[in-house]
């Protein structure tokens, strides 16, 4: 083996992708940290612009800053990223990052590099041939998911049926329940979403309140749905309707000053103390199950009552009937 003079070999590797036509000139500023850091101040501006959610801009910061930076492939040349590098950072993070963050991290990072590519400072994406190796679907389906049991269940629905005049805890819990709701979805419900009449109750889910509690549209357009109402809670949303304050936005759970609630003033204000009304927890304890489990509830429900997988796809929202 004879070795490259020096320089010889960078030429010989240029002058290789010169004659391939995917040659990109060196620019030598330009890391994968700075391509990354560039791909969020881009992304910021859709932002501004209401085409994309704060949240989502979040979650890159997120994934960038603590998943991405800390690896040595941030301090690559973003001219000079190979497929090899790519892997190697899969690697990585496949043994150093759980399997859902990992191929969350890795996705975003194709992202920047597509945004690089974009830019001219990379000749293509060779993040794209590489993905993140996780455990197969039976391995994932051995987590259990957080199902309240059905005499806690009971006791709740029991509770709220007295737990306020109004009837607004009563109309809370049936909506998160029976209709499965996400809470980023109940916190932006509004009553103009709620069709009590007709032969067919449903609710229109079309929007959701973000973690600074600003109303946008919904994520996905599987989001986008019309869930049947029950009796149950077509009662209860009648009887919270007269009692309900005004709102600008018409929410139906808006707080005192007519804005979306936060999660936390509805965790800590209603669901808590709820739960120690209902004797399933003592003041100051930790309860066994969240708000959210009551999604998960209201689609176990569902399944236990005959609905079809594609029937529960549609209502809870599912982007896949896998994830169903």
């Amino acid at each position: 083996m004879v070795a490259c003079a020096s320089g010889s070999c960078e030429r010989i590797w240029v002058e290789g992708q010169i004659a391939s036509g995917i040659h990109v000139p060196d620019k030598r500023s330009i890391t994968v940290a700075d391509a990354a850091k560039a791909f969020l101040g881009d992304f910021e501006q859709l932002v501004k612009a209401g085409k994309r959610g704060r949240i989502t801009l979040k979650g890159y910061e997120s994934h960038i800053r603590l998943h991405l930076l800390p690896f040595d492939i941030a301090s690559l040349k973003i001219s000079r990223l190979s497929g090899p590098n790519c892997v190697t950072f899969a690697r990585e993070l496949e043994t150093q990052r759980s399997d859902d963050l990992a191929r969350r991290v890795f996705s975003t990072f194709r992202m920047v590099i597509d945004y690089a590519w974009g830019q001219g400072w990379i000749g293509s994406n060779p993040a794209r041939a590489v993905s993140v190796r996780t455990a197969p679907d039976w391995e994932a389906d051995k987590e259990p998911l957080d199902i309240p049991p059905l005499d806690d269940l009971k006791t709740i629905l029991k509770t709220v049926k007295t737990y306020d005049r109004t009837g607004r805890a009563e109309a809370f819990v049936s909506v998160l329940l029976f209709q499965a709701l996400r809470s980023s979805e109940l916190r932006a419900l509004g009553k103009q979403h709620v069709v009590l009449k007709g032969p067919s109750p449903e609710l229109l889910i079309r929007r959701k309140a973000d973690r600074w509690n600003k109303l946008q549209r919904v994520k996905t357009k599987s989001s986008v749905r019309n869930v049947p109402l029950g009796p149950l809670t077509v009662k209860a949303l009648r009887r919270w309707m007269l009692a309900c304050p005004p709102s600008g936005d018409e929410l139906l759970f808006a707080n005192g000053a007519g804005n979306a609630e936060s999660y936390a003033n509805y965790y800590n204000r209603l669901w808590l103390p709820l739960l120690v009304a209902a004797g399933i927890i003592q003041e100051g304890e930790t309860p066994p199950f969240g708000m959210h489990s009551l999604r998960h509830a209201g689609i176990s429900l569902w399944i236990k009552n005959g609905a079809t997988p594609k029937q529960v796809q549609t209502w809870a929202g599912h982007a896949s009937i896998q994830t169903t």
